[in-house]
């Protein structure tokens, strides 16, 4: 036997799209070859993708860290490190009991409980799963006798997926992303404040299958250097879920300044982000983008009540605004960021535009016609027309 030189690819919803499942798949397969370079064989076959055999040598380590890695890539449900045989009950049963062998080995004992567990997608195998898991049980039994069953929760969980193209054993699964893969829905632009929540929001729309690019208001120099660094840190995270991510900066500090001198000082939050909206949508509109996102969550903080999101939302001309964590509270959207690595960037000291000038007291019910009255003070379309002539772009 060969031992452990590939990996079986599971995906996830794609093996519900009926008829259009062969462009998810493609994107998905895209996005691997992307992720691996050229070096691994990828084969799709119906409801399966194959990585490998891997080369020798390979770079990337063994067929336990493809699968890992193969893993973090939207469209995926579940990975194993793998080994193909032929479809023979001589076959399987002979690499079943190498395999364990091995394990046991590596566990460094001769004692542990074990459950055999066969999926059987090609009909034309004679046995049926449960009757040939009980004799590859029964000939592992009598191969190593410090073996034990448990159906439950077993030590060493032996797979075995019988499928036309070949069998296939595994002693492990790793989870997957899960979502659609990023492209087949298009592209959106999500404003990135450098806090805890608008990475999030962008993941959430990176697995729903958007290629996401990102964009920060930068209020230097009445910020410091380090709070651009932050943002730049949490889209170089943000890319190792989708690759290559566009992260575009627009210079704001000209505009929070002419909106700090306005009265009603309650309002100043709520208007940053009706000319933060209108910025972001022309640019969107001219670089082809779907829909806006922002890390909204509703009655967060002051300018995310229901009237102030209001407010904020009809600065828009019509394009889609997506806020993904409308209904998160603050501890799942920071569970969500320690787990897509953005939560340890987030929470560094750097300020950022939202909290630059922010009024002691905001107003939280805010009216659409006070703010344009005061809005109608100042040189609005100049702003937002030098905003996003003088928009930067950083890969």
């Amino acid at each position: 036997m060969r031992g452990l030189d590939l990996v079986v690819l599971r995906p996830g919803e794609l093996s519900l799209k009926g008829g259009n499942r062969r462009f998810f798949e493609k994107t998905l397969r895209k996005n691997l070859r992307s992720l691996l370079g050229g070096d691994i064989p990828i084969e799709r076959l119906w409801g399966r993708f194959y990585l490998g055999p891997i080369p020798k040598g390979w770079k990337g380590g063994d067929a336990r860290s493809l699968a890992q890695k193969a893993a973090g890539v939207f469209g995926v449900a579940n990975t194993s490190p793998a080994c193909r045989v032929e479809t023979s009950e001589e076959a399987i049963a002979e690499a079943c009991v190498a395999l364990m062998g091995e394990e046991l080995d590596r566990r460094g004992e001769r004692e542990a409980s074990f459950a055999v567990r066969v999926r059987r997608a090609d009909k034309s195998f004679a046995k049926r799963s449960m009757e040939f898991a009980r004799d590859l049980g029964g000939q592992l039994l009598r191969a190593f006798p410090g073996l034990r069953v448990d159906l439950e929760t077993p030590e060493i969980p032996l797979g075995i997926e019988i499928r036309p193209e070949g069998s296939f054993i595994f002693l492990e699964q790793f989870k997957g992303a899960g979502g659609l893969p990023v492209g087949c829905e298009g592209r959106v632009l999500c404003l990135l404040s450098g806090g805890i929540d608008s990475p999030v929001a962008a993941w959430q729309m990176m697995k729903r299958g958007c290629r996401v690019d990102l964009l920060h208001f930068d209020s230097r120099p009445f910020i410091g250097e380090g709070s651009l660094q932050k943002v730049r840190r949490l889209a170089q995270s943000l890319d190792g879920w989708q690759g290559r991510t566009r992260l575009g900066v627009v210079e704001f500090s000209e505009i929070q300044t002419r909106l700090r001198d306005l009265p009603k000082e309650g309002y100043r939050t709520v208007l940053y982000r009706r000319f933060m909206l209108r910025i972001a949508e022309r640019i969107a509109e001219e670089q082809g983008h779907g829909a806006l996102v922002t890390g909204d969550s509703l009655g967060q903080v002051a300018s995310q009540t229901l009237e102030n999101l209001r407010v904020v939302a009809s600065a828009s001309r019509g394009l889609p605004i997506f806020r993904p964590l409308i209904g998160f509270d603050k501890e799942e959207t920071m569970a969500l960021a320690r787990k897509i690595g953005t939560y340890e960037i987030s929470i560094e000291p750097f300020e950022d535009c939202c909290t630059l000038f922010q009024p002691d007291q905001p107003v939280t019910r805010g009216k659409i016609d006070v703010a344009e009255r005061l809005e109608a003070q100042v040189d609005m379309e100049d702003l937002i027309a030098k905003a996003v002539e003088d928009c930067r772009w950083e890969t």
